[in-house]
């Protein structure tokens, strides 16, 4: 569902959009399974925030594990897993610390709307680049994230209830 301006109807079948695959340290992720919140609406009407767009919102989720990118480990291809906005590098002083998880690399930020390591959109119309909405974009089947913004769950877990979670 691409949200090509504040406030319009969604575009849900009229373009095809193509999801690049993950660069170094990231995950493209299959959706199964997505759920609106009251953020998505928020940022969809854009009230009160700069308005990025053309952007594919959504962060409740649950899916598997496609594919990965050089240097992801922990993480193959049919995992079962739940994005999740606020990451965790693992290596900055906030997730080294038993104080804090607001990670210095992977904080929420609603205005980037690209990719960390290349500054780039992973998602494209005709070539033309469409922005992520914090860093998870759910509501396509497929999306790429950042491995630190990916948590492994248990297959036995019913997605469709514990897509919730991920919010």
């Amino acid at each position: 569902a691409v949200a090509w301006e504040a406030g319009k109807p969604l575009s849900m079948e009229e373009e095809e959009v193509e999801v690049a695959p993950p660069q170094a340290m990231e995950v493209r992720d299959k959706i199964l399974y997505t759920a609106l919140c009251h953020t998505d609406v928020y940022f969809w009407e854009a009230n009160g925030q700069t308005p990025v767009f053309p952007r594919i919102l959504g962060h409740e989720a649950g899916g598997i594990v496609e594919s990965v990118g050089e240097g992801v480990t922990e993480l193959v291809p049919g995992d079962h897993v739940l994005p999740v906005f606020t990451g965790e590098c693992m290596e900055c002083a906030h997730c080294m610390s038993e104080e804090s998880n607001l990670c210095d690399l992977l904080r929420i930020n609603v205005d980037r709307g690209v990719m960390i390591d290349d500054g780039q959109s992973r998602f494209t119309i005709d070539g033309k680049p469409i922005f992520h909405f914090l860093g998870t974009s759910t509501f396509s089947e497929y999306t790429v994230i950042h491995v630190g913004c990916v948590a492994k769950i248990d297959p036995e877990a019913p997605l469709d209830k514990v897509c919730l979670l991920s919010c």
